[in-house]
């Protein structure tokens, strides 16, 4: 049963990491809009450091419910596999967890899609002030400052 608890510990851990990344996905998104170049350096570089925190939580979960034997179980198949008397913990965490993932996503989404029109209308402004023509990517010139 401890076992099981520290594995319940680790599913909020898992959720308050993800909650951070939510935060960071919103704030994203606004230093985007706002063109914050700044702050999205910042969210980009926090966002990278809570994505390997999570990928070793959830590297931990695997590993730790492989040991319970339930390694192919997903995570809303959880009720049907813990001890008894953790069925309400059990499921409260999970579907906390869930919900929480899937606010990530739609931050997440709206992140990419927001940084991707921006980055499409820097390209138009680009190709506009070069008369029209896409932006040719070669070797860097260097000018002849002697003449």
């Amino acid at each position: 049963m401890a076992a099981w608890q520290d594995y319940l510990g680790l599913l909020e851990s898992l959720t308050k990491t993800i909650e951070e990344l939510t935060d960071i996905e919103q704030k994203k998104t606004g230093a985007v809009t706002k063109g914050d170049l700044d702050t999205v350096e910042a969210c980009m570089k926090r966002e990278q450091a809570l994505s390997m925190a999570l990928r070793g939580l959830e590297q931990k979960r695997s590993k730790m419910l492989s040991d319970f034997g339930l390694g192919d179980v997903p995570l809303r198949g959880l009720m049907d596999h813990c001890p008894a008397g953790t069925e309400k913990e059990t499921k409260r965490i999970s579907e906390t967890l869930r919900r929480k993932y899937e606010m990530f996503r739609t931050a997440s989404d709206v992140a990419r899609d927001t940084l991707e029109c921006s980055l499409r209308g820097i390209e138009r402004m680009m190709a506009a002030n070069n008369g029209g023509e896409p932006l040719q990517e070669g070797p860097p010139r260097q000018a002849d400052f002697r003449a």
